[in-house]
């Protein structure tokens, strides 16, 4: 019987260091991370594996790493480039003389693979350091040689490992495999074949959402919008009474448990004599074919396929649509770090649309001081002349002497308050306190993140193709280095069913 190639996985550049009791990874000069992205697993040359949770590292800088006679910032392989930004905090301690306290800088310049010197603004002119700091000072930004882990490398010290990434095919309920990890975080290391989860789940749900572009100046978590599935307009025509199948013209490509909610637009369709309700879920049962299905009236009914007694087909503006996909995003440093999704969502037909919230601040009353016109946000990075937009957002009480939509200017900032006025530098709005879902959203050097969604088993994006799946999921890679030549997934045969060489008859061996 033929070998199949079941690597899920490519070789990263470089060597890597996972630190013991530390969720940094650090790559050395030559590693480039470029590739990995938040929820893929990196595996290393002992086989434990840990996944990645943020590809901007926080990292400490002692004052022994600040030179003032430089202006320089020493991070071993840092993987920084110009222009990008870097958030620094410092913990609790004295900071460094010529940075402000948990504030978004700039690298001016890539002094060495692993010195930077900072600017207050893009291009901008190098900071002055007259100061060193702290040892718990951090530092952190995107990194092209570093990514943090979702729990501590807890095994051993291991230096200068050769490593491979994997993304798996789903997000499934498999357990982490460090021998010393205890931690609830879930790894799914699965390559052949689907979960319980995903069975149930089917193939039209969202499994991940990738940050395409991170932004700049998000000062608190963006709301992430997932465009809903599309609709099913079911005809009485498409009803069946007789054998309580329910036809769509295309590969409907729901498997047993997909949920759906009915809404009539007329007529109900009837189960057992009684009227299928508007907003009512029902749960697909998967009959062989690829335009027909059943409903059920719970999960459990339809795992056990137990399919309802259609005796009314409604009428033909009746519609069935699965439930919208829900995603939570993360931010460190001014930018969009990851994006988790919270509910898969389900009869995704196509690849949906994925919306990040611009940079913004909301503003509740409590935050609003209306005797002294000071507006308070914790570490909001604002400097003096800042364009900001108030948002009365809901048709809430406007603030006092601003209207919904208009852009004023911050002054007389400091690290957690400001004020506006209607002009740069002019004099300060006498404000109310508004209402607690009003909003400043920040137009100076801000720049709105985009991601993009994949569905069910994995699919990268690059085509839309879709089948139904069954037992024995094989990704095969081809070529090595920064995932190069990826393909999609291929179909075994049942694996109860192999006998011989016979499945390379259906797939054979590329």
């Amino acid at each position: 019987m033929s070998s199949w190639s079941m690597d899920d996985g490519s070789a990263l550049s470089g060597a890597y260091t996972f630190t013991n009791a530390s969720a940094i990874v650090q790559g050395n000069s030559s590693a480039d991370t470029s590739e990995i992205k938040v929820g893929d697993i990196v595996i290393d040359d002992n086989s434990d594996k840990v996944r990645v949770k943020d590809i901007a590292p926080i990292r400490a800088v002692a004052t022994s790493d600040v030179d003032t006679s430089a202006n320089t910032i020493t991070i071993t392989d840092h993987g920084f480039v110009a222009n990008q930004e870097v958030f620094y905090k410092a913990n609790g301690g004295t900071a460094i003389a010529g940075l402000t306290d948990e504030t978004i800088f700039f690298v001016k310049a890539v002094s060495s693979a692993n010195a930077v010197t900072l600017s207050a603004t893009a291009g901008g002119d190098t900071i002055s350091l007259t100061g060193t700091g702290n040892n718990a000072q951090t530092f952190g930004g995107i990194s092209t040689k570093a990514f943090t882990a979702t729990v501590a490398f807890a095994s051993s010290t291991n230096s200068g490992s050769s490593c491979t990434v994997t993304r798996p095919p789903i997000d499934g309920s498999g357990t982490t495999t460090n021998s010393a990890d205890t931690s609830t975080a879930v790894i799914d290391t699965t390559v052949f074949g689907i979960d319980s989860t995903e069975s149930v789940a089917g193939l039209d749900n969202v499994t991940d959402i990738a940050v395409n572009n991170a932004g700049a100046r998000y000062v608190q978590a963006p709301t992430i919008t997932v465009a809903a599935p599309t609709t099913r307009t079911i005809a009485t025509a498409k009803v069946s009474t007789s054998d309580n199948t329910i036809t769509v013209d295309a590969g409907h490509n729901m498997r047993t448990g997909t949920k759906l909610t009915y809404t009539s637009g007329g007529t109900n369709m009837q189960i057992a004599s009684s009227d299928l309700t508007d907003s009512t879920a029902v749960f697909v049962i998967n009959t062989g074919s690829t335009t027909e299905f059943k409903i059920a009236t719970s999960l459990s009914n339809a795992q056990a396929g137990t399919a309802a007694n259609i005796t009314g087909a409604g009428n033909n503006a009746q519609t069935f649509v699965g439930d919208t996909a829900t995603a939570t995003a993360t931010v460190s440093g001014g930018i969009v770090t990851g994006i988790t999704v919270s509910a898969v969502g389900s009869d995704y037909q196509s690849t949906p649309a994925v919306t990040v919230e611009v940079p913004k601040m909301t503003i509740p009353t409590s935050a609003v001081n209306a005797g002294t016109n000071v507006i308070t946000f914790a570490n909001h990075g604002l400097s003096d002349t800042d364009q900001i937009t108030y948002n009365q957002v809901g048709g809430g009480t406007l603030m006092s002497n601003v209207t919904d939509g208009q852009t004023v200017f911050a002054r007389d900032v400091t690290t957690n308050t400001f004020k506006i006025a209607a002009t740069s530098g002019g004099t300060a709005i006498n404000i109310g306190t508004g209402h607690n879902a009003q909003t400043f959203t920040i137009v100076t050097d801000a720049t709105q993140a985009t991601a993009n969604a994949s569905r069910g088993l994995g699919t990268d994006g690059d085509s839309d193709n879709r089948d139904l799946a069954h037992t024995g999921w094989v990704k095969k890679t081809v070529g090595t280095g920064g995932r190069a030549g990826r393909v999609h997934y291929e179909t075994l045969v049942a694996a109860s069913s192999i006998s011989g060489d016979a499945e390379d008859i259906a797939t054979p061996d590329s």
